[in-house]
């Protein structure tokens, strides 16, 4: 073979396997349509977004929605029971008097008499006379109410309280310790009340120290009022100490016909308010007029004295 029948076949052969790859391809003419294609929407594309956006129009309010306003509806008034008016309960029972017989220890024949009148004396016994703890004791066998009559300082020199007596004088110590040992001369005692203490009643700061005493011995405190600015019951009531005071004294003068009119007295102030209490004295004079008048007391019943203590 020629050199030149060798570069004819050469070039033969490439011109069939061109026509080989082209037939195997798409046509040209659908490339010429997708490139047409693509071509205008890039186009449209392209104008669309150059395009000026269009001028805003009119701003048209939202249609206005007339309401009619809320019916308001007042609340109902509340519900309310009427309270019927309190109706002050009388006291049950009797009006109720209390006699406590002061100055006891030194005759316990006095004792028997008081005893034998079948009434609820109370006795109030002082310290350390011959006496004293005997007529306590007895007088709790027999089921009468025991106080302690405390001497207490007072105003006139003249008179002397005795035994066992507190004084103005003295430090809440030595109050105290003489408290202790008036307390233990008179055993069963339930409570106590001042023998004289016009003065020591009038001062504050010591009767708290009296009373600090009877609270921790659970002691209940009666005050004589032997003078009328005592502090002892009001002090008693702020500290939690039951209390109570004197409403009639029978026996300022030593006759029987007097002291029977002291005692309708006090039954008479039982009647009103609805109870009372009376202090007297062992005197002859006194027994004998409570001897003829208790049996008589119409409508007021005797009571022990601790039962009108608050």
């Amino acid at each position: 073979m020629t050199f030149w029948d060798f570069s004819s076949n050469l070039l033969k052969n490439k011109r069939v396997m061109a026509r080989k790859r082209r037939g195997k391809g798409m046509p040209a003419w659908v490339l010429w349509a997708i490139g047409l294609i693509i071509g205008a929407a890039v186009v449209i594309a392209f104008f669309n977004y150059r395009r000026p956006a269009p001028a805003p129009g009119p701003v048209v309010p939202p249609p206005i929605i007339h309401r009619p306003p809320p019916v308001v509806v007042p609340p109902a008034p509340p519900v309310t029971t009427p309270v019927p008016p309190v109706a002050v309960a009388p006291l049950a029972g009797l009006p109720r008097l209390a006699i406590v017989i002061d100055d006891m220890g030194q005759d316990l024949r006095k004792l028997d008499e008081l005893s034998d009148m079948g009434v609820p004396i109370t006795i109030a016994v002082l310290p350390h006379l011959v006496h004293s703890t005997d007529t306590a004791v007895r007088a709790h066998k027999r089921g009468m109410e025991v106080i302690l009559h405390l001497p207490m300082e007072p105003k006139s020199d003249e008179n002397d309280p005795g035994k066992g007596a507190l004084w103005t004088a003295m430090t809440p110590d030595e109050v105290r310790g003489q408290m202790d040992g008036d307390i233990k001369a008179v055993p069963y005692a339930i409570g106590m009340n001042n023998h004289m203490g016009s003065k020591f009643t009038e001062d504050g700061p010591l009767m708290r120290e009296v009373l600090a005493v009877a609270k921790k011995k659970r002691l209940f405190f009666l005050d004589s009022r032997t003078t009328p600015n005592s502090v002892a019951s009001g002090i008693a009531r702020e500290m939690g100490v039951a209390t109570s005071d004197r409403d009639v004294f029978l026996d300022n003068e030593r006759d029987v016909v007097k002291i029977k009119a002291r005692i309708a007295e006090a039954v008479r102030l039982a009647r009103k308010r609805g109870s009372a209490i009376a202090i007297g004295h062992p005197y002859p004079e006194t027994i004998k007029a409570l001897q003829e008048s208790v049996s008589t007391i119409d409508g007021v019943e005797v009571v022990r004295l601790s039962v009108l203590l608050k």
